[in-house]
């Protein structure tokens, strides 16, 4: 079995999900899609830890249509629930799904992409950082002879660090 022939698996976020109306269509389930993902909840599932709502447009009506990003652990256990041969097959895909998403080599490429991210986002703020300490360290020079000489200074002095003229300043 093709990892992504039996259904779509999503890997965007930071585990693997799969809409409820694809498991719903694949499953055949006989009853409407609005009655039969309420009664599943109904096992004991919760929002934000089992799935999450998510609204689309249907390609068919454009209207907006409401779905469901299950974690791969619920998808498995509505399998479950349905007692049949498409019921099983689903979870022996799901199971297969998170071994790979598991897998050494698939948890080491996230990790690399989350320290890219990372660095991307340091690199990013280090660069902020060096932009203001420029700005500012002629500033800083100049309080800290000011501090030196105990904060004495002359209009000229005072003109000069300014870059202005003396009369200007004045």
């Amino acid at each position: 079995i093709c990892m992504n022939e039996l259904i779509k698996v999503n890997y965007e976020g930071d585990r693997p999900t799969v809409l409820a109306r694809d498991l719903y269509e694949f499953l055949e389930v006989g009853t409407e899609f609005r009655h039969w993902f309420p009664r599943m909840c109904e096992y004991g599932f919760s929002e934000e830890t089992d799935y999450t709502p998510v609204i689309f447009d249907h390609p068919q009506n454009h209207q907006p249509t409401k779905d469901y990003q299950l974690t791969i652990d619920m998808a498995k256990e509505i399998c479950m629930l349905q007692r049949n041969e498409k019921g099983k097959q689903a979870r022996q895909y799901f199971i297969e799904v998170e071994k790979q998403w598991n897998s050494p080599e698939a948890v080491w490429a996230r990790a690399i992409k989350m320290a890219d991210a990372k660095i991307k986002e340091l690199s990013i703020i280090n660069s902020r950082l060096t932009v203001e300490n420029q700005i500012m360290a002629p500033k800083a020079e100049y309080f800290d002879e000011l501090v030196d000489r105990n904060l004495l200074t002359n209009f000229r002095e005072t003109a000069k660090q300014l870059g202005v003229k003396e009369k200007a300043f004045i």
